[in-house]
């Protein structure tokens, strides 16, 4: 007789002694993982409004030296319409029948009781297709593919859009529990060679009304917008994933500039959390761009020559030849001495003497960054709307070097209206004097490293600010009594761009919100009402994006003026609560973990070591001071919510679980006299508590020993306790 196996595609991972090489998962018909690896998953969803048509492919490999037979197991969302599901394998379509949530139940338990996988739990209630697979020989792959429609679920006129990614089991500690062994098969038969696996989602938005504030609290995604009624968003990874839903959420918006508030305040007594998203007027004919002032202050100084020298002439001659028609523009090159194209501002149509002008810059002397500075200001002060691009490969050397005094004439040279964005060019440049030049503007600054070009670094920033879409953004909210703003001043929205406000609250409510700014020239005022709510223990990534900002904030805040008592405890306080790596909670972190941490796409989080950070953190130029600057901005700018610290720390619905060494997870605010109700990991009694409180399965998901609160009762999950199997008895003790 024949082997059954079972492939699941199940949002979670699977918990055994070796980690998973795919999203996928073999189990044969006692559970056991079986040898086939998926290679690649793709997804491509396609969103007219709240309904989706969504194509899944999954190629999967034999790696060994048996032919594999098996049955393919899918959980479909609660929205999807089974009668638009189809499956082909090689072209042939493929037959199955659908299960229902009971009997999906039963096998994701019996999962989870062989494997400890908490995190399967989550699909207990979901209807699952179930079809046979055709064999798959030695050594060969095939590409199963599956399409289903979905209704997605709508709260206002804002639509949220889930689809189940598998992780990598190495990345979910289960505990002390022992784990259970592989067949010796699967290492006789497996390939040394691992296939790496390539993960692509792919989602297109279209609505007659109108798509804004596209978002994804999960994933780092690209997002295209070809006009305002459509948005292209992708995700993709090569490596296994860490096991989140991939989740991403917009809003059917008509109004010129679109508006999403999410909060997130999960107890009564405490200060909520909320973000808000901003997206700018999506017609971005160039008939609209208002003209601009342009000042280009480029270093040619002798630390230039070479490479640097080329590229950075390459990158002007890119910006001159793209300017637009009304523009205006200047350009200061500097070293000891200043070089500049002409005394005041020139239209557009002057570029090609610009051109000429470039062609014969040499990098020689020292650097003068005071005098280029005050000069490109000089150049502006009759303009409405000045952009300084200034571009520097090292420290100040000739003329007034004193940093602090730098900023300070530059500050009050430069007229409010004017933004100043500065570039610095390997390690020898004065972060300090760069961060804070960009700060006092309301812009930031930005580090090229030696093995980057600086030509296409340049080139794609000039495109994006050269589309001032909204510019001057202010924000007033009436009620709420709203604080702790991040970031603190508002940034121009550009074409393309996402404007997001991180921020606490602490009366429920309603509240207004009026936005100021300046469009196509003209004031613009708009007011959106929103409602924050008394209690929302959904969307907690909301608090831990503006605990990330925040902390990034602060330690701008501390690197540029200086430490003191009051921003350094505020620090400690939100990365203990918040499990973040900061150079003052040493604790979160060894070095040798943090090493091996992998870096946070989303945001640009490096994997710096402790001692690196703070080094970073005292030191003014240098490869650390560059990096701890880079990482600054990165918590300052974060879209999605820093990762959790590496040591054994998590947020769960609003609650801090720390991990103790033995492997068990605890609540820190359990009392030490808490009566515990005491269940067994996989038994009866565990389940009925899952089913009968669902809540409770986002704490199982760290694995099979936990301590956490519900519903006011201290519940300890492990080898021995409670054996209640009927779903009513927990309800009547635990309510």
């Amino acid at each position: 007789m024949r082997s059954v196996f079972v492939i699941l595609i199940l949002a979670g991972s699977i918990c055994i002694s070796q980690p998973a090489s795919a999203q996928g998962l073999i189990v044969d018909d006692t559970f056991r993982r079986a040898p086939l690896e998926l290679q690649t998953h793709t997804v491509d969803a396609s969103l007219d409004e709240r309904l989706g048509v969504v194509t899944v492919a999954h190629t999967f490999h034999n790696p060994g030296r048996a032919t594999v037979e098996g049955t393919f197991l899918f959980p479909l969302p609660p929205d999807a319409q089974i009668s638009r599901f189809s499956m082909t394998l090689e072209g042939k379509e493929m037959t199955g029948e659908l299960l229902d949530a009971d009997e999906a139940r039963r096998i994701y338990e019996a999962i989870v009781r062989r494997n400890i996988d908490p995190a399967l739990l989550e699909w207990v209630d979901y209807r699952t297709f179930r079809a046979r697979i055709f064999p798959i020989p030695p050594g060969a792959s095939r590409t199963i593919t599956l399409r289903y429609d979905t209704t997605l679920p709508q709260d206002g006129q804002t639509v949220t859009f889930r689809y189940p990614l598998q992780g990598n089991v190495a990345s979910r500690n289960v505990g002390g529990r022992p784990q259970p062994t592989m067949p010796p098969t699967w290492e006789e038969e497996r390939v040394h060679s691992r296939v790496t696996m390539q993960t692509v989602i792919k989602v297109s938005l279209q609505s007659m009304t109108g798509v804004k504030n596209v978002f994804s609290p999960s994933h780092p995604i690209e997002t295209q917008r070809p006009n305002g009624r459509k948005a292209e968003v992708t995700f993709e990874a090569s490596e296994v994933l860490d096991g989140k839903d991939f989740v991403l959420t917009y809003r059917l918006d008509p109004n010129e500039v679109g508006a999403a508030l999410l909060p997130h305040r999960p107890y009564r007594d405490l200060p909520g959390y909320f973000m808000l998203l901003l997206d700018p007027p999506s017609d971005e004919r160039p008939s609209r761009l208002a003209p601009q002032d342009i000042v280009f202050v480029l270093d040619t100084s002798g630390s230039m020559s070479g490479e640097k020298m080329a590229q950075a002439q390459d990158a002007l001659r890119y910006c001159l030849s793209h300017l637009g028609a009304n523009d205006r523009f200047g350009v200061v090159a500097f070293s000891s001495d200043l070089d500049v194209f002409r005394q005041d501002l020139r239209p557009a149509s002057t570029h090609e003497d610009a051109l000429y002008f470039v062609d014969q810059l040499e990098a020689r002397g020292g650097t003068n960054i005071h005098a280029a500075l005050l000069k490109a200001a000089q150049l502006l002060e009759d303009s409405e709307r000045g952009l300084v691009l200034f571009l520097t490969d090292g420290l100040p050397s000739v003329g007034t070097t004193d940093e602090e005094k730098i900023r300070t004439d530059v500050a009050e040279a430069l007229s409010a209206n004017t933004r100043l964005f500065a570039f610095g060019v390997g390690y020898d440049v004065n972060t300090r004097l760069l961060d804070g030049l960009a700060d006092e503007r309301g812009t930031f600054a930005d580090y090229i490293s030696p093995d980057e070009k600086i030509d296409a670094r340049i080139a794609s920033f000039f495109d994006k600010v050269r589309h001032p879409v909204l510019t001057d953004v202010s924000l007033d909210f009436d009620g709420g009594r709203v604080y702790a703003l991040a970031p603190n001043a508002l940034p121009d929205l550009y074409k393309g761009s996402q404007l997001i406000l991180a921020g606490r609250y602490r009366q429920p409510g309603q509240t207004h919100l009026t936005l100021r700014g300046t469009l196509d020239g003209q004031s613009i005022r708009r007011t959106y009402r929103f409602t924050l709510p008394e209690t929302q223990r959904e969307q907690a990534f909301v608090g831990r994006l503006w605990a990330t900002r925040r902390v990034g904030y602060l330690l701008d805040q501390i690197r540029l003026h200086g430490e003191n008592v009051e921003l350094k405890q505020e620090v400690i306080a939100l990365a203990k609560e918040f499990g973040l790596v900061t150079p003052y909670t040493s604790y979160l972190v060894q070095e040798e973990e943090f090493a091996d941490a992998r870096p946070n796409e989303s945001n640009g989080l490096r994997s710096l070591s402790l001692d690196s950070f703070r080094a970073g953190m005292d030191a003014t130029s240098g490869e650390s001071a560059v990096a701890a600057s880079r990482q600054i901005r990165a918590y300052k700018e974060a879209d999605t919510p820093s990762p959790a610290s590496p040591t054994g720390r998590a947020i769960i619905d609003g609650r801090t679980m720390q991990q103790t060494q033995n492997g068990t997870w605890l609540d820190t605010d359990m009392p030490a006299n808490a009566t515990l109700i005491q269940v067994a990991f996989g038994s009866e009694g565990y389940f009925a508590l899952l089913r009968a409180f669902p809540e409770a399965r986002a704490f199982s998901r760290l694995g099979a020993s936990i301590t956490f609160t519900l519903h006011g009762r201290w519940i300890q999950i492990g080898d021995d306790g409670h054996e209640t199997t009927d779903e009513a008895a927990w309800r009547r003790l635990l309510q």
